[in-house]
């Protein structure tokens, strides 16, 4: 099973965060979804359905039986649920539009998820076309709010001029983002148990930093995501087999970081200062599913 990285990206830009950017704004889920971690949480939770559905079934099941499970203990309404599933696949079935293979792998797993929200949500007696609302007003207004204009760009000069940043803050970003690239690029030490911590660490003080500013919340939640990913599998990392792979994608999140970094609040030169959000996330899901266990007689999810 694979998933290219341009297609990834792509999901991601399309799918993934305008729709959790959605979700964690809308004031019918905030005390749900108030405390930051459990935010974090739910964004990956969505990331990887998008993913498994374009390229593991059985997955894309088994996350959307846990959440169906853990809504149902919130006891999150039903109207809520059944607009905002109508809504992610209406976001799906767009990208796939865009994006149409031959094959439409996509397209077809969609269904058959389709299918499952379906039968894990609906009523009793109550039709497919009644349950999800794809023609109703209110997944419209939804959609119009969720576009992301080229018109809405902000660009790292504008960003800076209108004061929407302090040079205190600009120099905290700026050391932090020096801290991560010193202790991911130390190339003299060993890559075990205490490198991992302090990269780990490294990322914890930048994603905190990046959290305080409205517009880089979601790259630092990107961060922090990493970082807990990090932490979890802590004590495997350094005999991982995948371990050469995941120095690699540790390496070129700190390149791009760096870059970034320079590009918004030293040279000012980015067009747009959200042009990392999606490609970082993608990193960052490759890295959290490169982690993952390889269920019995099943395929590990490759990225190319």
């Amino acid at each position: 099973m694979g998933i290219s990285i341009k297609k990834l990206e792509a999901l991601v830009d399309d799918v993934v965060l305008p729709f959790e950017k959605f979700i964690i704004e809308d004031t019918r889920l905030a005390r749900y979804l108030s405390d930051p971690d459990v935010a974090k949480v739910h964004n990956l939770a969505v990331a990887k359905l998008t993913v498994y559905i374009y390229s593991n079934l059985k997955r894309a099941h088994g996350l959307i039986q846990e959440g169906a499970q853990k809504h149902k203990l919130k006891e999150i309404p039903l109207e809520n649920l059944r607009e905002f599933y109508s809504l992610y696949f209406v976001l799906c079935r767009e990208w796939n539009q865009k994006h149409f293979e031959e094959e439409d792998r996509f397209g077809k797993n969609l269904e058959i998820i389709e299918q499952f929200v379906y039968d894990s949500f609906a009523k009793e007696n109550e039709s497919k076309e009644e349950f999800f609302i794809y023609d109703s007003p209110a997944i419209s207004q939804d959609i119009a709010k969720m576009h992301y204009k080229d018109d809405a760009k902000i660009s790292a000069v504008n960003f800076c001029a209108e004061g929407s940043i302090d040079e205190l803050d600009i120099q905290d970003i700026l050391e932090s983002c020096d801290e991560l690239a010193e202790v991911v690029q130390d190339y003299n030490i060993a890559y075990d148990e205490a490198y991992f911590l302090g990269v780990k660490e490294r990322l914890d003080s930048y994603a905190t930093v990046l959290e305080k500013n409205l517009e880089f919340r979601d790259l630092g939640y990107s961060i922090a995501k990493l970082s807990l990913s990090l932490e979890e599998h802590l004590e495997t990392l350094a005999n991982h087999a995948n371990k050469k792979k995941i120095l690699v994608i540790l390496n070129a999140i700190a390149e791009d970081l760096i870059g970034w970094t320079n590009a918004i609040l030293k040279e000012k030169t980015a067009i747009d200062i959200h042009y990392l959000d999606a490609s970082l996330f993608s990193s960052i899901i490759q890295f959290e599913m490169m982690l993952a266990p390889v269920v019995e007689e099943e395929d590990s999810l490759e990225f190319f």
